[in-house]
């Protein structure tokens, strides 16, 4: 049977510029719990911009060392997001990890691979929230090694946070930090937050603790501050500005 093939002309050029901005995300391999939140959040609140996910590779457990490797392949994780493509925003989602490689290696690396882009990481999102909320003193409760969230405790520190308290539960693998439950977290955020404090960070993106912040605000009586919410609220910040 002869098929009639023939070819369409296009009457008009490709829409190449996209009206909307674009922002990237650089996620661990191990994380179940980034884009399951940030979707949700992005669902319920419909921001003005476009999103597009990429994994970087990460070997557990977490430890200093492991995070500050994940640093090596930032700028080929940004690379493989739309390659050969601008984006308005890349953002690299690890508290711990961001927090040990630090605010200019990361802004360098990711610069490489997307020249013209804006760069957040959590960590400095999380600063960004504390002081824009007007938190002067904050508990904090992370998943991590003591030895690994003094490293946080410390990027805290040097930008201006006053920490009056810390918890941690000593968790090697980010993959069970995402199998804890409402409960667990709850409890530990009730543990954990200092009556000194203004509110608590609790850390780590793989943590299903945004999803019920209002719970814990309940049962701690102070507000409530995570890896992700931060992450979320002030890349909407960034993207208005952009707009504007």
């Amino acid at each position: 049977m002869n098929i009639d093939s023939t070819k369409y002309h296009l009457s008009e050029s490709l829409d190449i510029a996209n009206e909307r901005p674009s922002v990237g995300f650089i996620v661990l391999n191990t994380d179940f719990t980034f884009e399951r939140d940030f979707v949700r959040m992005y669902t319920e609140q419909k921001p003005n911009y476009d999103f597009y996910f990429n994994r970087i590779h990460f070997a557990n457990p977490m430890t200093p060392e492991s995070l500050a490797a994940i640093g090596d392949d930032l700028s080929e994780s940004a690379a493989g997001i739309l390659p050969n493509y601008d984006l308005d925003l890349v953002v690299f989602n690890c508290t711990s990890s961001s927090s040990i490689v630090g605010d200019d290696a990361i802004e360098i690396a990711i610069n490489e691979s997307k020249p013209t882009a804006k760069v957040l990481s959590t960590s400095q999102a999380v600063v960004a929230n504390f002081k824009q909320r007007g938190f002067k003193k904050v508990s904090v409760l992370t998943p991590y090694s003591e030895e690994v969230s003094s490293l946080l405790r410390g990027y805290l520190q040097k930008n201006g946070v006053e920490i009056v308290s810390s918890m941690y539960m000593d968790i090697s693998d980010d993959r069970e930090v995402a199998m804890l439950p409402a409960d667990e977290i709850i409890k530990a955020a009730k543990a954990a937050i200092h009556d000194d404090a203004d509110a608590i960070f609790i850390s780590c993106t793989a943590m299903r603790s945004a999803e019920i912040i209002p719970q814990i605000e309940v049962a701690i009586g102070k507000p409530v501050l995570t890896s992700n919410q931060a992450t979320f609220d002030q890349i909407s910040q960034i993207i208005e500005n952009l707009n504007s």
